[in-house]
């Protein structure tokens, strides 16, 4: 059985395709009756399909560069904000030995809820992961807080990291909210299907036409547009940011707290 997600990043995937076949095939029925009644200039025509095939290259482009890099920002801000949960717990070393058990307990479970944000199914789930993970950061940094005050030659050392795992949560959280407008997705995809429509009214004008290589011109354009969209949805679909630094640091910890 196949996950909600994958199902829906399929049906993306043929509704592209097809949506840019069906134009494809109509303005070649188009191109095929102008060319009937000989109403058509040649070199015109050629002029708006270059025009129209630059444009969607260039967008294409420029769609394809900005969602990979979001794509690689949120890999990213992953592995440093594993990589801080790991150097917060090893600074849970200098606190008082009752500080400490708690910090370590605390720091597991906020592991468990970055990871259940991640895996968060509906916005009800995500906003509970969120709202723990911030209740959990605000007990740990009263333990950090109260050592620094008893111990103030330990503040410079124990309070950066914790600094910055909070700041890495608030960046998650605005990297999860950065996609590519609406407007301008739909003008990506309208763009498509006027660039594969002059394609098939060229073919239709000119009464023949290479049935594998204008669908294989469609498929590129409908998968690049695919791609496009599912980088910008790293949480679901198949291309997936994934949670493989926060898992490994979660198995890394557990063994840690029950040696202790």
């Amino acid at each position: 059985m196949f996950p909600g997600s994958t199902i829906l990043d399929v049906l993306t995937a043929a509704g592209l395709f097809l949506g840019l076949l069906g134009s494809l095939e109509l303005w070649f029925y188009f191109g095929n009756h102008a060319r009937k009644r000989r109403t058509e200039q040649p070199d015109q025509l050629a002029n708006i399909q270059g025009a129209t095939l630059g444009l969607l290259a260039l967008l294409l482009g420029f769609s394809f560069a900005l969602a990979a890099g979001r794509f690689n920002d949120r890999v990213q801000l992953i592995n440093q904000e594993a990589n801080a949960i790991g150097t917060v717990w090893l600074r849970c070393d200098l606190l008082p030995d009752t500080a400490r058990e708690e910090a370590h307990k605390l720091l597991q479970a906020y592991t468990a809820q970055r990871i259940a944000l991640y895996d968060a199914i509906n916005a009800a789930a995500r906003a509970t992961a969120v709202a723990e993970s911030e209740k959990l950061q605000n007990r740990i940094w009263e333990i950090f807080s109260n050592t620094a005050k008893s111990f103030p030659d330990r503040a410079n050392v124990l309070l950066p990291p914790l600094n910055e795992l909070i700041d890495l949560h608030g960046s998650r959280m605005a990297a999860s909210q950065r996609h590519m407008p609406s407007v301008l997705l739909g003008l990506l995809i309208a763009c498509s299907a006027v660039s594969v429509g002059s394609v098939g009214y060229g073919c239709g004008v000119a009464g023949k036409r290479n049935a594998v290589l204008t669908t294989a011109l469609t498929f590129l354009i409908a998968g690049t547009l695919w791609a496009i969209i599912d980088m910008d949805h790293p949480r679901r679909g198949l291309i997936r940011v994934g949670q493989q630094p926060m898992l490994d640091l979660q198995k890394l910890l557990l063994p840690n707290a029950a040696a202790r």
